[in-house]
């Protein structure tokens, strides 16, 4: 399959590249490398973006963004199904490219591959192949994507070959310390308030560990999305969790779960039953109700998969 996109890219000239609302490091990082990467070939390139991009993610080279083209081709990087989109509507001929396990391979082209670390990984996979040049912006962008996505080295995925990627990278001019930094050590305060606020709320029943952040506790803090980045990767490292979920209000009437399993498939189990999907041990759901008296039913079948592992 990466040949077969290799192939298409260099048979095209106009592209844009979509990744899924509320981007992640992984998102912008593969989005922007590809992006540089298809310029270098003297491809016209349209980067789009559901929402915006976090502010603790704007540090990386930007690529230019020819906004006013018409694709060809449309590139979907890590977005495992058109939900995730946010009501984008791809033009042309659609590659997917994607490391999640439930993905359902939509798409003319798709490559999807769950034994890689991130969509970064499978990016600079695609370059190597290509022979592109990885430059140091295309490093640093990839590196943040292999990073984020790695929890910083320290998630499942991190695989010898992922440490032989990183050093490649960070010699072809990616700065591990700065991206370091920039992702782990940058924290807003309201992030700490979000986190002692979901601390005070947890909801332990056995090794499953539950909280939520809702709508009006966002807007008294004048918290934006990104200052809850990270919040279930904070509670997942307390002792003892070995699965933990973390409701979040999106409006009125509309929660997002985030769900982490130490050593298991029961976050994928777990959100899958709410009609979710992701990894087997990162994954999440998004639906119609309220956090506060969803919690329960998320512990609750939480612990039924638990118990099976």
């Amino acid at each position: 399959m990466i040949v077969q996109i290799a192939d298409c890219i260099r048979n095209h000239s106009r592209f844009e590249i979509i990744t899924h609302e509320g981007p992640d490091a992984d998102a912008v990082g593969s989005s922007r490398a590809l992006a540089f990467a298809l310029t270098s070939l003297g491809k016209s390139v349209k980067l789009v973006y559901p929402t915006p991009i976090p502010n603790a993610l704007l540090f990386t080279p930007v690529p230019d963004n020819q906004k006013k083209i018409t694709p060809e081709i449309s590139i979907i990087l890590d977005v495992s199904d058109m939900g995730m989109l946010g009501g984008i509507r791809p033009i042309g001929e659609i590659i997917v490219i994607d490391h999640h396990k439930t993905n359902n391979g939509f798409g003319t082209t798709s490559w999807v591959d769950s034994e890689k670390s991130s969509t970064a990984e499978m990016v600079y996979d695609l370059l190597t192949e290509m022979g592109i040049e990885i430059t140091p912006p295309i490093a640093t962008n990839l590196y943040m994507g292999i990073f984020g996505d790695t929890g910083g080295f320290i998630h499942a995925n991190t695989t010898p070959r992922v440490f032989k990627i990183v050093y490649n990278l960070t010699s072809a001019g990616a700065d591990p310390h700065l991206i370091a930094y920039k992702l782990n050590k940058a924290r807003s305060m309201n992030y700490f308030n979000i986190l002692c606020l979901a601390m005070e709320r947890m909801v332990v029943k056995g090794n499953v560990y539950g909280s939520y952040i809702g709508l009006k506790d966002m807007k008294k803090m004048r918290a934006r999305t990104e200052d809850v980045s990270g919040i279930v990767e904070e509670i997942s490292s307390l002792a003892g969790a070995d699965l933990v979920v973390f409701l979040r209000e999106l409006n009125p009437d509309t929660v997002h779960c985030s769900i982490r399993s130490k050593n298991n498939t029961s976050a994928l189990q777990t959100a899958q039953a709410f009609g979710g999907g992701g990894h087997s041990m990162a994954a999440g759901f998004t639906t119609k109700g309220r956090a506060k008296d969803l919690l329960d039913d998320v512990i609750e079948e939480g612990s039924r998969w638990l118990s099976k592992a």
